[in-house]
């Protein structure tokens, strides 16, 4: 979690300058690229690091196939690249694709070539050297290639080139900071793939569900249009899916430990979701509210077409959430056809209704489809949850109920202050707007929370958990403080 708190601070912070440096539509051509990687990406996303995470036996066989293969898909995704450049700036009518492609080519195949032994650091939990390769190769990726890229050159390639030098870096770190070497091998391949093939369909369904809504804006709306979504898409997802995201990464080599015993991998699973309904509840609702001056402080008034598109995927990522964490739960009873029937679902109903609502409504339409899609889902999940770990309706309830309450109340509260609001395009006066709203609806949130856990009685859910951790931290903190203070002269 200290990670990605770190990673999308350093990541606002690069958006926020590089949106007033470039200009939509240079996102919007490195939007397409990426999304002709992700295609031909998505032909081998197989989930082979959690492949070796869920094996309790893997041994170093199993390490040199994944490698392997991870070597043998990004060389190939690589070539694949630069014969489909002409043909995809094509199909845009985008001449700058072609070379935007084959940088982004290079650094696919520089990447397939990491050590393999940095998936050990989740696989034995050892997240403080995860913490250390990933905030490293963040740190020099956006400090020593984007950003100064950005401004010496103002245009999209800063974007190319920082992509470009990130994959360098991360090869170089993680062989710096984990002594496995990995050799050429195939001898776990039956192994790897036994339970990998499902998380191929999920991938591969999953993105035509996501990525395709970047062809389709693309191609229907424009380069610009595919820009502003892009960068709503990432802003709404950092009070939800990035503080979710680190969370299933820290439990999933948990889960896999404990799944021989259904009633401690419920009560895990019970735990994690009610910490996460308490925080991404109301951030994700709360920057719905507060879209606009977000927008306006951040990124400035030639971005104000993100404004309803983050209103729309700020709510998406909330129902988001709780889909994702039941998916790892499934991985780690080793029934990844479960996850896949999720994603399939969702795609069975968010991609129709893009070909739809694109036409109709723009960039909005495919945020409109996202959010459909994730509501369809929510019921097949549950009744999925009900057979594998024998959730029941009164679980649910439990973990839901004082959050979203307290929710409602706080969007009461600052549907209340938005009256108040004053409507100018300048800067201070969006600052203040969004102050205002912020903390009336933290303290409104926090106050309403408390206070309904008090009148139920303190149960032992997630607002206990959270004080005794609080208390643990505190407690901690005053005995260091006291034990350096000794020690003064």
């Amino acid at each position: 979690m200290l990670f990605r708190i770190a990673d999308r601070g350093i990541g606002l912070l690069s958006t926020i300058v590089l949106a007033r440096l470039l200009v939509p539509a240079d996102f919007g051509v490195v939007a397409l690229a990426m999304s002709m990687i992700a295609l031909l990406a998505l032909l081998t996303a197989f989930g082979l690091d959690l492949a070796l995470i869920q094996n309790p036996n893997a041994e170093r066989r199993h390490f040199d196939t994944v490698w392997t293969l991870n070597v043998l898909f990004g060389l190939g995704t690589a070539v694949l690249l630069v014969l489909l450049a002409h043909p995809a700036a094509s199909l845009y009518d985008e001449s700058r694709l072609v070379p935007v492609i084959y940088g982004l080519a290079a650094a696919r195949a520089i990447s397939s070539f990491e050590n393999v032994g940095i998936i050990a650091f989740r696989k034995e939990m050892a997240f403080d050297q995860e913490f250390k390769f990933s905030l490293i190769k963040r740190l020099a990726t956006t400090f020593l290639a984007t950003l100064p890229l950005a401004f010496i050159w103002r245009d999209y390639w800063a974007l190319v080139g920082g992509t470009i030098a990130g994959s360098c870096f991360g090869l170089a770190l993680s062989y710096l900071l984990h002594p496995y070497r990995p050799r050429p091998s195939l001898g776990a391949f039956r192994e790897i793939f036994g339970f990998s093939k499902w998380l191929q369909l999920a991938n591969i369904v999953g993105f035509v569900s996501g990525r395709s809504a970047d062809f389709i804006i693309g191609k229907v709306v424009g380069s610009s249009a595919l820009g502003s979504y892009t960068l709503a898409k990432e802003i709404a997802g950092l009070p939800t899916r990035e503080l979710a995201m680190p969370i299933h990464r820290g439990v999933f080599p948990g889960y896999a430990k404990i799944s021989g015993d259904i009633a401690l991998l419920k009560r895990a699973y019970l735990r994690v979701t009610s910490v996460l309904v308490l925080v991404t509840l109301p951030a994700g609702i709360g920057l719905s509210l507060v879209a606009q001056p977000v927008v306006l402080v951040f990124l400035g008034n030639k971005w104000n077409d993100v404004v309803p598109l983050l209103q729309i995927l700020a709510v998406n990522g909330v129902v988001s959430v709780s889909l994702s964490t039941a998916a790892y739960v499934y991985l780690a009873l080793g029934t990844a056809r479960r996850t896949a029937s999720l994603v399939v679902v969702s795609a069975g109903v968010s991609l129709p209704l893009m070909l739809i609502l694109v036409p109709l409504l723009g960039a909005q339409g495919a945020a409109y489809a996202l959010l459909a899609g994730s509501l369809a889902t929510a019921p097949v999940n549950y009744w999925m949850m009900t057979k594998a770990v024998r959730l029941t309706l009164r679980d649910i309830g439990g973990i839901l109920w004082c959050p979203l309450t307290a929710t409602l109340v706080m969007f009461g509260a600052v549907m209340m202050t938005k009256q108040y609001w004053t409507h100018d395009q300048a800067l201070v006066s969006n600052l203040v707007n969004l102050a205002t709203a912020a903390c009336t609806g933290a303290a409104v949130y926090c106050g309403a929370l408390a206070l309904l856990w008090r009148l139920s009685s303190r149960p032992d859910g997630a607002e206990a958990y959270l004080l005794g951790r609080l208390k643990s931290v505190t407690a901690l903190a005053r005995t260091r403080a006291r034990a350096w203070w000794t020690k003064t002269p």
